[in-house]
């Protein structure tokens, strides 16, 4: 696949908005990932403090784990898709998909 600047000369707007788009949402996906993250840590963080019951803490610890590992698969997740990004505009021949 040819990248990004080799198609320079062929493009049109409409190529540049779509790459720019796809930019655009891959931000705001990385933005809803840490939301959830945010709001896992919160619960589970407020099931361990305010809870007497063992099974509350267990469930907050719990959810304190999934904000941890949701964190490393949206830092993971995103950080491919934006090297292949990255790949595409420097001309790289790695295809998305």
């Amino acid at each position: 696949m040819k990248g990004y600047k080799e198609f320079h000369d062929e493009m049109i707007l409409r190529d540049y908005l779509a790459y720019d788009r796809t930019r655009l949402a891959l931000s705001r996906t990385f933005l809803a990932y840490m939301r959830t993250v945010i709001g896992l840590f919160a619960s589970g963080a407020g099931l361990v403090v305010l809870q007497n019951r063992r099974v509350f803490e267990i469930i907050g610890y719990l959810f304190i784990g999934c904000a941890v590992a949701v964190f490393f698969v949206a830092v993971v997740y995103c950080g491919a898709y934006r090297r292949r990004l990255n790949e595409l505009e420097d001309g790289g021949e790695e295809e998305i998909g």
